[in-house]
């Protein structure tokens, strides 16, 4: 029989640590080493070197590092540790956003009432073994992030879309973010090609685009992406 998984598990809800971290100690097949509320408390435990893997809350505390500051910190570490994410909200890219040397080893589980531990013990020995484990609800997530024309837009031209949804034209814009007019009309004319792909004849593109713009950021943001 191979041995248990020696975890570390964080998480700054009093009575949901209590819980998870009663029935983590249920299973024979995982070894709670440590059951912390804070980053600052996992970051000082003496056990760390010896830990398989690491079960974190994504959101840790306004003053705190969130739980992927919190992971790669760890892993710094300790460089053989997993890294199983533990959130209510969805975060469909959290691996294109760690480095690319990190992204073995972490997993992400959506938090909710009705923990299934069978497959939280699964995650975590499996990620302890560098897997990569993602809870199902966050590849509908990116699946539906990957469809909508937002996902499609650069982070300056969804800056440019929101300040031109304020009435702003493209020189107050261009004096808001530090950049050229120029460069706000060419980034306005590629997103009106996301946004109205097969515009009308008589067609007002940058109103179309900026409704457009509003009403798909609402689909986008509610969805957790």
């Amino acid at each position: 029989m191979t041995r248990p998984s020696r975890v570390i598990y964080v998480e700054n809800d009093p009575a949901l640590r209590g819980i998870v971290s009663s029935l983590l100690r249920q299973s024979p097949e995982i070894e709670l080493v440590a059951s912390v509320s804070s980053a600052d408390e996992a970051l000082g435990l003496p056990e760390l070197a010896s830990v398989d893997v690491a079960l974190l809350d994504v959101a840790l505390g306004p003053e705190s590092m969130t739980g992927v500051e919190l992971g790669l910190a760890l892993r710094e570490r300790h460089v053989n540790l997993g890294v199983v994410l533990f959130s209510q909200h969805v975060v469909p890219d959290f691996l294109d956003s760690l480095p690319e040397d990190f992204r073995w080893g972490w997993s992400f589980l959506e938090k909710k009432s009705d923990i299934d531990m069978a497959f939280l013990v699964d995650v975590l020995r499996s990620t302890a073994r560098g897997l990569n484990i993602v809870d199902p609800s966050v590849m509908q997530a990116r699946s539906r992030a990957q469809e909508s024309p937002i996902a499609l837009l650069s982070v300056r031209q969804r800056e440019i879309l929101a300040l031109a949804a304020t009435g702003l034209d493209a020189p107050a814009i261009a004096d808001e973010l530090g950049v050229a007019a120029v460069t706000v009309r060419q980034d306005l004319s590629k997103s009106y090609t996301v946004l109205v792909p097969d515009p009308s004849p008589g067609t007002d593109l940058r109103t179309s685009a900026v409704l457009r713009y509003l009403r798909e950021m609402r689909t986008y943001v509610d969805e957790g992406t």
